[in-house]
C-alpha cells in the first residue's frame, strides 16, 4: 500500500480495503473487524452508516477512497437508487433533450447534404394504441418530409410518450440513441396520471386520478384495488402534468 494517504488511514476508527467484490479487514480500532478478514458489500455498508471514521482502500490504486463516514451527519453509503428514481431522472432528462434539439421546440436544422441545410419544424405522432411514437422533419417552406423516426415500447415495457419522443426526433436526426433511453427501468410508484391495466382482466384499463373516484369513465383512485395491483402500461401522465 505504497502511496496512500497514511493521514486518513490514522485518523480512521476502521478501514477495509477492497478487491474486487469483497472487503478485507485493514485496521479496526475498536476490535471488532477481523484483520484479513473477508467482507461482503452489504456488511461494510450496514457498518459504515452505524459506525464513524470508515475508511474504504480501492485495491486497483494507491490511494484511499474518501472516509465512508467522517461524521454522524455525513453519509457516503447512501441507498442504491430505486427503479423509480432512476425513470423519473431519464424522464426529466429525456424532456430536456427534445427541447434542446428542437431549439426550444421552434424547429430543426436538417442536414440535407455536404452543402445544404433544411429548417424544419418537428412533428410528433402518438399512436398509444401501437404504443409508437413518430416523428416528421418537414421542410418549414416546402412542407416535404425530409426525416422520419420512430420509437416502439416492446409489449413489455411501460409506454412513456417522453422517451419515445427522444428516441424518435434521435431517430430522424442521425444522432445515437443513449443507452438509458433505450432500457430505462419499468416503474414501480402508481402516480396520478397513470394508466394502469388490470392484472384480473386484462381487457380493463384506468387512468388513476385524485381523491377516492368512482370507478366510472375508465377512472381509478389512488387507494383502489386497481392502483395498488394494476400494471402501470403508460406513465406519460401528459394532462396530469399540464392540470398542476
Amino acid at each position: 500500500m505504497k502511496n496512500v494517504n497514511q493521514t486518513v488511514i490514522n485518523n480512521a476508527n476502521t478501514v477495509f480495503e477492497k478487491k474486487d467484490d469483497k472487503y478485507f479487514g485493514y485496521k479496526s480500532r475498536f476490535g471488532d473487524v477481523v484483520i484479513g478478514g473477508a467482507y461482503s458489500y452489504r456488511f461494510v455498508v450496514h457498518y459504515a452508516k452505524t459506525n464513524q471514521d470508515v475508511v474504504i482502500m480501492p485495491g486497483d490504486v494507491n490511494t484511499v477512497a474518501t472516509p465512508v463516514c467522517t461524521t454522524l451527519e455525513e453519509r457516503l453509503w447512501k441507498p442504491e437508487k430505486t427503479a423509480q428514481a432512476r425513470r423519473d431522472e431519464i424522464v426529466k432528462q429525456v424532456k430536456a433533450d427534445v427541447w434542446e434539439l428542437t431549439k426550444n421546440g421552434d424547429g430543426v436544422r436538417y442536414k440535407l447534404n455536404a452543402f445544404y441545410h433544411a429548417s424544419c419544424e418537428v412533428e410528433f405522432v402518438v399512436n398509444r394504441h401501437k404504443r409508437t411514437v413518430v416523428v416528421l422533419l418537414k421542410g418549414i417552406r416546402t412542407r416535404e418530409v425530409y426525416a422520419r423516426g420512430i420509437a416502439k415500447a416492446v409489449p413489455d415495457d411501460c409506454f412513456n410518450v417522453h422517451i419515445g419522443k427522444a428516441i424518435a426526433l434521435r431517430r430522424a436526426l442521425g444522432l445515437a440513441v443513449p443507452n438509458q433511453y433505450l432500457n430505462a427501468p419499468q416503474p414501480t410508484d402508481v402516480r396520478v396520471g397513470d394508466v394502469v391495466r388490470s392484472t384480473v382482466d386484462k381487457s380493463k384499463e384506468y387512468v388513476i386520478a385524485k381523491g377516492e373516484k368512482a370507478w366510472c369513465d375508465g377512472m381509478a383512485g389512488l387507494s383502489s384495488m386497481a392502483a395498488k395491483y394494476g400494471r402501470i402500461i403508460d406513465d406519460s401522465r401528459e394532462e396530469a402534468e399540464q392540470s398542476e
